[in-house]
């Protein structure tokens, strides 16, 4: 009987907490959306800076990479898979949550 009541006691408590945690999640939700959207605009942001590194030191060091050094190719060619790999971060990101940042946009207009 009394581990019966202790673990209502303990589920009790852990309701209660989860509760607190719910509140401060619905009292900061805008914000929360409005952070995360711009996270994830981030990843575009420096995904599309990191491509631009990566075509520049190739292009900057052509020269080199025909006298068979080819360290800024592949410092290039990290750059562009990097760049890549964030800008298709970027679009998974934005599909996963368009559907709340819809909503956001539309509690916005109201």
């Amino acid at each position: 009987m009394d581990s019966i009541n202790n673990e209502e006691k303990e589920n009790l408590e852990r309701i209660s907490e989860l509760n607190s945690i719910f509140d401060d999640l619905v009292t900061d939700a805008s914000d929360l959306v409005k952070d995360l959207f711009w996270g994830v605009k981030n990843y575009l942001f420096f995904g599309l800076v990191t491509l631009l590194f990566g075509v520049q030191e190739i292009v900057y060091n052509i020269e080199v990479i025909q006298e068979r050094l080819y360290i800024p190719l592949f410092i290039g060619g990290v750059m562009l898979f990097a760049g890549a790999v964030q800008i298709l971060n970027y679009f998974r990101l934005r599909n996963k949550y368009s559907r709340l940042f819809e909503v956001q946009s539309q509690l916005r207009k109201r």
